[in-house]
């Protein structure tokens, strides 16, 4: 397992994959290590990622300026879609990091930044989400109430009402996973933080898995299983609050997504499901319902589409995980 150090930089950077381009300062660093990374990846979204950072701006306003940096990874964005280091710089909090890579996955873009970061506690931010004023306030007090190891999700809602409500969690009460919870979806992986030190007990996120990724979802339901399996306890908190800005309206669109996140469920079934076997009530208790709802007719006749592909997608994402790691193993034999 990479040990993710504040300390030595020069080290960590030489397992960085090699199209990774330098480190680009947007603001000139400042000597005393900030309390909070904040770890945003990004492509192809300049408008969004800085209405981000501007809100990031006006929530840091009410903590001291050494508590939050903020590290933002372009993920091989196109040309004419690429950040401009001085409108960043004219919008972002003070401390910020802009890292280019030519490619790369959501997750390799969140292993860079925590092997880049200073801060004792990471937060993970999406580039089309915009936090509450009061957002860093409610980190750094749930920071401070928590165990030393955690992991913790925040509430996400629509910023346009407009958009379709997928991809948010708008739950009024405090929640604690445990296995009799499916763990999909407990946190969005839009908001959710945790501590250096639960960091480097969980590991690296899983580069199989996330936008960009041959699975393209599950990075947070991955983690969420890790962290379970080590004991470590996982929140979601009614604060926290961030405005997801993901504008999709179609429900045509929201399918194709939902089926990705179905596949990328079965693959992260059949990864965890051996060393923890209470994965299996889920992955049946979801066959179980697709199936029922497979053998209903509603009145008017029309088919039921959106269930039999989500068990399929699930079922192939669980017989792909399956293939590559048979496939990997003959590799080594």
């Amino acid at each position: 397992m990479t040990r993710i150090s504040a300390t030595s930089p020069a080290r960590t950077l030489r397992l960085l994959p090699p199209q990774t381009k330098p480190v680009a300062y947007v603001q000139p660093d400042m000597r005393k290590p900030p309390s909070v990374s904040v770890i945003i990846g990004t492509r192809d979204r300049p408008e969004e990622l800085l209405k981000c950072l501007d809100a990031l701006r006006v929530a840091s306003e009410a903590c001291a300026p050494e508590t939050l940096e903020v590290l933002v990874i372009e993920n091989g964005s196109a040309h004419s879609l690429r950040l401009d280091a001085a409108d960043v710089a004219a919008v972002a909090p003070a401390r910020t990091k802009l890292i280019r890579r030519a490619t790369g996955s959501l997750s390799l873009a969140r292993n860079l930044g925590m092997r880049e970061a200073r801060g004792g506690l990471f937060a993970f931010l999406d580039d089309d989400c915009l936090v509450y004023p009061n957002w860093l306030s409610d980190v750094l007090g749930h920071w401070r109430a928590m165990p030393p190891d955690f992991l913790m999700g925040g509430r996400v809602r629509l910023a346009d009402t407009a958009d379709l409500p997928f991809t948010i969690k708008d739950v009024e009460e405090v929640q604690s996973f445990h296995s009799g919870v499916h763990p999909g979806g407990f946190i969005q992986g839009c908001n959710f933080m945790m501590p250096r030190h639960t960091a480097n007990r969980i590991g690296q996120f899983d580069p199989r898995f996330g936008p960009g990724a041959r699975f393209r979802a599950g990075d947070d339901t991955d983690f969420v299983i890790r962290a379970h399996g080590l004991s470590i306890p996982v929140v979601y908190v009614p604060d926290m609050l961030v405005l997801h800005r993901h504008g999709r309206r179609c429900p045509t669109e929201v399918g194709r997504l939902g089926t990705a996140y179905a596949r990328a469920n079965g693959a992260i079934m059949a990864k965890h499901l051996f060393r923890h076997p209470w994965l299996a009530r889920h992955l049946l208790r979801t066959v179980s319902l697709n199936m029922q709802k497979q053998l209903e007719r509603p009145a008017d006749g029309q088919e039921i589409g959106l269930p039999v592909k989500t068990l399929g997608a699930q079922l192939s994402g669980f017989a792909a995980y399956i293939g590559a790691f048979l496939h990997r193993t003959k590799g080594m034999l």
